[in-house]
């Protein structure tokens, strides 16, 4: 077997991890910014963008459906409100990102599989900027808006 092989095989767990990483990634941003921004859209007040307040915005429920009618059968419905649970438990899921990608960075590192590993360290990377944006004021005032 050569060496090919038992890295491919090896690092399946690391790929497993960047991918759920960047998809999780996705959703959270679609459900946070995404819903933000078809909300500043709605109301016409794009600087509300920077200053999320349900006085601003009103209820961010509102202004979805980006597009079509509000109604089960649009899956715009579907995306947007699954995306928006996901952004509203972005703590948690930032944390277990966070701790799967480190764990993950060190297995890669173990086993030599450097494309994985810088896969790893862009997914976990991000979710560090993210977990950090969350905590900041900014994110805190975006988190409570997204709660209502």
């Amino acid at each position: 077997m050569s060496r090919e092989d038992q890295v491919s095989a090896a690092s399946f767990g690391g790929r497993v991890v960047v991918s759920a990483q960047l998809l999780l990634l996705a959703v959270c941003l679609v459900g946070s910014f995404g819903v933000l921004l078809v909300a500043a859209l709605h109301t016409g007040d794009l600087p509300a963008v920077l200053d999320p307040r349900l006085e601003r915005l009103g209820d961010p429920k509102d202004s979805l459906p980006p597009a079509g009618p509000d109604s089960l059968w649009n899956p715009l419905v579907w995306v947007f409100e699954i995306s928006r649970v996901v952004a509203m438990f972005v703590y948690p899921v930032a944390f277990v990102a966070l701790v799967l990608g480190v764990a993950s960075l060190v297995r890669t590192w173990r086993i030599g599989d450097r494309k994985g590993f810088g896969w790893l360290v862009i997914g976990t990377g991000v979710w560090c900027a993210l977990a950090v944006l969350a905590l900041t004021p900014y994110g805190t005032q975006l988190h409570g808006w997204l709660l209502d």
